[in-house]
């Protein structure tokens, strides 16, 4: 779900995958291991990646679904 998330808002900024590596400082290789969902983002691959698309890094993390009640 992450990986899909990144690979969505990469897409909305109209950055290519080797644009969004070279921008994140990310390895191409690494960064489709991430975007292929075979390997788990940390929080330093999500800040450089959220940072390298201009969005808060918040908008790659998905909506809490706590249950209060």
């Amino acid at each position: 779900m992450l990986a899909s998330t990144v690979n969505g808002a990469r897409i909305h900024a109209g950055l290519s995958f080797s644009r969004l590596a070279d921008l994140s400082s990310i390895a191409p290789d690494a960064l489709a291991e991430l975007l292929e969902g075979q390997a788990d983002f940390t929080v330093v691959d999500l800040a450089a990646i959220a940072a390298a698309l201009d969005i808060p890094i918040t908008r790659l993390l998905p909506a809490s679904t706590t249950d209060d009640g």
